[in-house]
């Protein structure tokens, strides 16, 4: 997901993230204009409250100043902006939310859950499923609320997830967004898929990945509280991105050093010096279960290249294209190893025509092989095996290609946040 010109591939929106606009604000702000939390005790607020009185004066600067920009430049825009912005927190007022009692200990508002290792030097094992030959996904709830599945993207960093998907069968969505607590930034961002976003960053959510294989507590993540599309092509709002993605959430894992998001992974985080993406067959079938996601300090496999920079390694590699034996286009590429890229991208330089089915793709370092695959039509759910040719791509580390899913089928890739290294294993 982390090819951020908008790209479009195979009916489906990619993920890629890209950070609009970096928006910093104190959380003393917020504190202040949410007058949700002070010290250890939530502040006076009735036990059943207008959620507008919560919500309102949070969106309200946020969304006067985008007004005041839009304003500038289209002031008929910002006057249809003002007019939805008074609907919207008009239609906030029929909603009741149970909120904790003023004297309620903050720390008794998120729900109980066990303290993160201090150590660090486990093994945590999350199953990963791939659905639809490309979309690697895991299980995780996040606070109080139910399972989510999360995409695994190493093209993005941070959790993100849509309010409305925080609630479960004891709370409304509304509430469990209240459980975070106070936000202490905000910002626009959006991914390649053609969706912006409004989202509100909270440091200190709990996310229990199931089974007991991981709990992240103080885990910061995003939650979206107002989309948009970018053009007439793209799904109109954020939820419908992540169904064309069958996710309910982003969980971007790439290190944040050289793929910046508004916030961090969440095991970056945490303090854990690395994970695996670990899917060693090829999809035979839909939704069949195929690897793990492994949390570990160290690379569990055998690298056959440790590429500087991850996801997007500084060194270039080469890329080519064969038409049975003939090689038919070849070229230096940097390269962005993203698990949420569907099938990639690839220069139009490399291969001025599309990719014929039956053309070998193959990306070396240096001389050594590390992923190749055959472009077909072959696969479970009927999609075109096949990356998107584009011009420009692939000649310089911030315009990389974009590696999809087939650079993770059969390897496994070590980011390493501790290092800033990406493992590509045998």
């Amino acid at each position: 997901m982390a090819g951020r010109d908008g790209k479009k591939q195979a009916g489906s929106a990619k993920a890629g993230r890209r950070l609009l606009v970096g928006m910093g604000a104190s959380a003393g702000v917020f504190l202040a204009a949410g007058a949700m939390a002070t010290g250890s005790t939530v502040t006076a607020a009735p036990a059943k409250a207008d959620i507008d009185a919560l919500i309102d004066p949070i969106i309200q600067p946020i969304l006067t100043s985008l007004t005041d920009s839009i304003g500038a430049f289209d002031p008929t825009a910002a006057l249809d902006l003002t007019s939805w912005t008074d609907s919207f927190l008009a239609s906030l007022n029929s909603i009741d939310l149970a909120v904790p009692a003023a004297s309620e200990p903050a720390a008794a508002v998120a729900a109980a859950s066990p303290a993160a290792d201090p150590s660090l030097t486990g093994t945590y094992d999350i199953p990963i499923t791939v659905q639809e030959d490309t979309e690697p996904t895991v299980q995780a709830a996040i606070g109080s609320g139910p399972d989510q599945t999360l995409l695994v993207d190493t093209g993005s960093s941070g959790l993100v997830i849509p309010w409305q998907d925080l609630g479960s069968n004891d709370f409304t969505a509304l509430e469990n967004l209240y459980n975070l607590g106070s936000p202490a930034n905000y910002g626009f961002s959006g991914y390649s898929g053609g969706v912006d976003y409004l989202y509100l960053t909270y440091n200190d959510a709990t996310v229990d990945y199931g089974d007991g294989a991981l709990t992240t507590t103080n885990t910061p993540i995003d939650v979206e509280i107002l989309s948009w599309p970018t053009s007439f092509s793209a799904p109109a709002n954020f939820q419908d991105f992540l169904t064309d993605n069958d996710s309910t959430g982003i969980l971007g894992i790439g290190d944040s050093s050289t793929d910046p998001g508004p916030t961090e992974s969440p095991f970056q985080a945490d303090g854990y010096d690395g994970v695996t993406v670990n899917i060693p067959n090829v999809p035979t079938s839909l939704d069949e279960p195929d690897g793990d996601l492994i949390v570990d300090p160290s690379n569990p496999g055998t690298a056959i290249a440790t590429l500087t920079g991850a996801p997007t390694p500084s060194t270039a590699l080469t890329e080519t294209v064969k038409d049975g034996g003939t090689t038919v286009g070849s070229g230096s590429v940097y390269d962005d190893f993203d698990s949420g890229g569907v099938y990639g991208t690839i220069p139009a330089s490399i291969d001025s025509s599309t990719v014929a089915p039956g053309d070998t793709i193959t990306v070396y370092d240096g001389s050594t092989p590390l992923y190749s695959y055959v472009v077909g039509t072959d696969t479970p759910d009927g999609t075109s095996q096949a990356p998107e040719v584009g011009s420009g791509i692939g000649t310089a580390q911030d315009n990389p290609i974009d590696s999809g899913i087939e650079a993770f089928l059969g390897h496994e890739v070590y980011i390493d946040y501790a290092n800033d290294t990406l493992g590509y294993d045998s």
